[in-house]
């Protein structure tokens, strides 16, 4: 229920191999410092990698790299140089020495400054270093909602991802509104807009009723409504006839 956020591709180099993994449990963990947490499997070479190295980049793939990020996900980079398996284009860094993938939406480079071992996991936290973004994917301190191809992808657990839509811009209240008083009419707004809706269906079911105990043919796709009304108020249907 926690996922939903951008999915990322942790690279970390240590003795000369370099090892990639895409990653959805990532924070921050405080502003000032900057310093990103990240928490992996105590199992995964990653895990390993990123102890010794005591380094770590962090690329935000893509759209177009989808397929990429999956199959990274099944891949062991003990057996196998996974990026160089998959043929992607890397560049250096600038204050690291992990490399960091090209064509991403942004990437940002820690240096590790603490290791807390949680249940099976390592949460590793990174003091960020340098940052860098795609202005066609990220701009005014914001993940941008332009072309397809240049939008982040957003892990949604198993095998789905998305990418971003549309931006909402939430309504903030004027210096003369309370806030609590603006909070408390769009509640009651709501409200009222739901009693109406019940007592609507309400009217309809009983008009309903009315036909059936006649022994008329009612169009339900006319009324609008669903039959089933619940266990606390069954329609008793020997009567009439449905559409």
């Amino acid at each position: 229920m926690l996922m939903g956020g951008p999915v990322v591709l942790v690279t970390t180099t240590w003795r000369g191999k370099t090892n990639v993994m895409p990653l959805a449990w990532h924070m921050p963990l405080s502003s000032k410092p900057q310093v990103i947490g990240i928490s992996v499997e105590q199992s995964r070479h990653s895990a390993e990698m990123i102890s010794h190295a005591q380094e770590f980049a962090l690329n935000f793939p893509k759209r177009p790299y989808l397929h990429h990020v999956q199959y990274l996900g099944a891949l062991s980079g003990e057996q196998i140089d996974k990026l160089d398996a998959l043929q992607m284009e890397t560049f250096p860094s600038t204050t690291i020495t992990a490399p960091l993938i090209a064509d991403c939406a942004a990437w940002i480079e820690c240096q590790v400054v603490e290791v807390t071992p949680i249940g099976d996991h390592i949460v590793f936290a990174g003091l960020v270093t340098a940052v860098r973004i795609d202005t066609r994917s990220y701009e005014d301190g914001r993940w941008s909602i332009g072309d397809d191809e240049h939008r982040p992808l957003h892990f949604l657990g198993g095998h789905t991802y998305s990418a971003l839509d549309r931006a909402l811009q939430a309504r903030l209240p004027h210096d003369y509104e309370a806030p609590e008083r603006v909070l408390r009419d769009r509640i009651l707004e709501e409200l009222e807009l739901t009693r109406e809706a019940r007592e609507r269906r309400e009217e309809q079911l009983a008009m309903l009723e009315r036909e059936i105990e006649r022994g008329n043919v009612v169009d339900i796709d006319e009324l609008k409504i669903e039959i089933d009304t619940g266990d606390d108020r069954p329609l008793d249907l020997s009567r009439g006839a449905i559409l």
